[in-house]
């Protein structure tokens, strides 16, 4: 039932993972004859160059580890001088404000993205903190915060429902003037 070019194919196959195999049979008997000769064959003249090499590289390390920190020195310094070169061409001025100032750091008065009043690492001892991570957790002062904020919601809610049409329109700056300049 197999047609002359399955016979081939499978033939071809065959014959592919055969050499496949052959190859890597022959490389792990060859590693294993080889790393056991290492140890077992081991002449004089072969003792006398790994003596000599492990002598050599001890004599030698200091010097190739001089020549590292040198390099690295010598590049440390062009970077200095980099640095003084462009405070020299800045006039010795800095900045007036500090990026941590723009950011809302400690200094600044700035508010980063998302900041609350009152958060938990600026409440009394004893009361609980955030949780390691940075987030809050839902603690007494966590639920104050958000009491506080929804009172101060009804709050601006309360006074714009308060305003008259008058006091709206005035807000907006309309006018029947200028309604009326717009018709015309």
């Amino acid at each position: 039932m197999s047609s002359p070019e399955t016979s081939v194919a499978t033939e071809a196959l065959k014959d592919f993972f055969g050499q496949l195999y052959t190859f890597f049979a022959k490389f792990v008997t060859r590693f294993c004859r080889n790393f056991y000769n290492s140890f077992a064959e081991v002449s004089v003249n072969r003792w006398t160059k790994v003596v000599l090499s492990v002598i050599g590289y001890i004599l030698i390390r200091p010097y190739i580890e001089a020549f590292f920190k040198k390099m690295s020195d010598r590049e440390r310094k062009k970077m200095k001088e980099k640095e003084e070169a462009k405070k020299e061409a800045q006039g010795g001025k800095k900045a007036k404000v500090s990026a941590n100032t723009l950011r809302g750091g400690a200094s600044g008065g700035g508010k980063v993205l998302g900041e609350v009043e009152n958060t938990d690492d600026e409440i009394d001892d004893g009361e609980d903190f955030a949780t390691a991570s940075g987030v809050p957790e839902w603690t007494k002062n966590a639920k104050k915060r958000q009491k506080k904020y929804m009172k101060s919601l009804k709050e601006a809610e309360a006074n714009t429902n308060q305003l008259s049409r008058d006091q709206i329109m005035e807000l907006l700056d309309w006018s029947d003037s200028e309604n009326e300049k717009k018709e015309a």
